[in-house]
């Protein structure tokens, strides 16, 4: 039987390309959006909640304000699973934390930030059993450090050319499925391999922030193991585009000259502006429509 785990990475936009660390549009709007979409649906999702600002750009205060309304606001939705997503930037530890990535912290470091991570959704009443960290950043002891702190799942992406769900080159596909690994049992985003835009051989993430549904189509058929991830910060926010949308060099010529220098001088005005035509927006849609359309089950991460 197929099945279908939509996983979210719910949090500011730092991309250097793309850069718009606001959050009332990215994480509030963006998150509150995608989850009645999928209720609307009859969709599960799983929200990795990044609980860091992920930049100096962005005031803290008003990062803790808009991620306190949104933990608020998720309680209501039984189709939403809230679970912790480090980016390890800002984050009030017994040691430094400019480094945003997980994996450059030592095991100790990581627990401590693994047990805060946890005690901060459980004061929302979240039940804390699975992890993601930003960028998918592990290093030799990230499994032993979310055994230590008490975690059952981790969802990340694997990059090894043996473990390739779909390679656009070669059109071949490989099933995966949740494994167990050092007592954690690990639920792999879907990879793609593909010739990227920017000319290279690459493995991403399966999202409609990069792929459209048309050129998925023929592999959703095949695999019966599927984990998408997309961004809260894709649905309010026109970004530079990757791969194969359509018309992408023009949408990012109109980027660069438009978009970009117009969200800039709203930030120094300090205005959030909400665009509500966006390129991804709409194509998360199709991709949920399509899945409802297929009757696809979908499920939280854990649930097997």
């Amino acid at each position: 039987m197929k099945k279908i785990y939509l996983t979210f990475d719910i949090e500011p936009l730092v991309n250097k390309k793309s850069f718009n660390p606001t959050v009332y549009n990215s994480i509030l709007a963006g998150g509150v959006f995608i989850a009645k979409e999928l209720e609307k649906r009859n969709l599960k999702g799983t929200f990795y909640i990044s609980l860091s600002r992920k930049t100096s750009a962005l005031d803290q205060q008003i990062f803790e304000d808009g991620l306190d309304i949104l933990l608020r606001t998720l309680t209501q939705f039984d189709n939403i699973l809230v679970q912790p997503h480090l980016h390890a930037y800002g984050l009030p530890m017994s040691f430094s934390t400019e480094n945003d990535l997980f994996g450059e912290y030592s095991l100790d470091q990581q627990i401590e930030m693994l047990d805060w991570a946890r005690r901060k959704l459980e004061n929302y009443g979240y039940k804390v059993e699975s992890f993601r960290p930003g960028t998918y950043s592990r290093n030799m002891q990230y499994y032993e450090a979310l055994k230590s702190s008490g975690y059952i799942y981790s969802s990340l992406l694997n990059t090894d050319d043996n473990s390739i769900n779909i390679d656009c080159i070669n059109k071949t596909i490989k099933e995966t499925v949740p494994e167990m690994i050092n007592e954690i049992i690990e639920f792999p985003v879907t990879s793609v391999k593909l010739k990227s835009i920017k000319g290279k051989v690459e493995t991403i993430n399966l999202s409609p922030d990069f792929l459209t549904m048309e050129s998925m189509d023929g592999y959703f058929q095949k695999l019966n193991y599927i984990n998408i991830n997309f961004h809260s910060f894709s649905v309010f926010t026109n970004k530079f585009l990757r791969e194969n949308h359509k018309n992408v060099w023009l949408h990012n010529f109109k980027y660069f000259f438009w978009n970009k220098p117009m969200h800039t001088f709203l930030r120094i005005q300090k205005i959030e502006a909400i665009e509500h035509d966006t390129v991804l927006k709409k194509e998360f849609l199709k991709w949920i429509d399509y899945i409802q359309s297929q009757n696809y089950n979908t499920y939280f991460i854990g649930e097997q």
